[in-house]
């Protein structure tokens, strides 16, 4: 299992949900049984004990719960829809995943490409920010982008020059927290997007693992920053994808 935490700084509180994959191939060669149990129209999560039928499962209740037959489709257009509507409209938002090395993370936020229906929650996002500026009248976007990880306690830029160099964490009294020389790069299409994603994926630091033989073995932070530019007024609010 893995859980989301989606959090927008609108009149919605911040959303926790949960996302259980189906029995990887080591599993099913080991015999493993499948131990959890979802009933969505509760958003509750239940958890077996092997070998015992006496004792109750472990009940959990959640903003929201997706099983094996769910795809991220479906997760996104229920939950991540409504924060990155809310991005567009000048709020900043934050999708947050959280779980152990094989529990499906990477799998939701970045996709594969067939079937179309599992495509991550980042392609969706860039498609989500891209046909709201296609709509948009009288108004003008920037649209830039970051990726960077977090290994080892050490920042790394995963689209700089230098994707070895350590940067540093700094505090400003207006911007607040920031990476201090992390590089931003201006994106104009959904393809351009995916081109950055991809290449700072390349770079990111993987190892084996008896979960995960290709783990990513860090945390990683994509942002989108948005600036809108409308009848000589400007707006700028960045939207965080993890």
């Amino acid at each position: 299992m893995k859980f989301y935490q989606f959090d927008v700084i609108t009149d919605k509180p911040e959303m926790v949900v949960v996302r259980c994959r189906p029995l990887n191939d080591r599993e099913k060669a080991l015999n493993c049984k499948m131990v959890v149990s979802v009933d969505t129209s509760r958003c509750q999560c239940f958890i077996q004990k092997p070998g015992t039928t006496e004792e109750p499962p472990k009940q959990f209740t959640f903003d929201g719960t997706y099983f094996i037959s769910h795809h991220t489709e479906e997760m996104y257009n229920e939950i991540a829809y409504p924060l990155v509507e809310g991005v567009t409209e000048g709020y900043n938002g934050t999708i947050f995943a959280y779980g152990q090395t094989g529990s499906g993370k990477s799998f939701t936020m970045q996709g594969v490409v067939d079937p179309p229906s599992q495509k991550g929650v980042i392609p969706r996002a860039f498609d989500h920010v891209f046909e709201t500026i296609q709509c948009a009248e009288n108004a003008k976007f920037l649209v830039r982008a970051s990726y960077l990880e977090i290994y080892r306690e050490e920042i790394r830029d995963l689209l700089g020059r230098d994707t070895k160099q350590k940067l540093e964490l700094k505090e400003h009294p207006e911007r607040g927290i920031y990476v201090r020389d992390l590089s931003m790069h201006t994106v104009h299409s959904v393809g351009e997007c995916e081109r950055v994603m991809e290449l700072g994926w390349k770079n990111r630091s993987v190892g084996y693992t008896l979960m995960n033989k290709d783990s990513s073995r860090s945390h990683s932070i994509f942002t989108i920053y948005l600036e809108i530019f409308n009848t000589g007024t400007c707006c700028s609010y960045p939207a965080h994808c993890l």
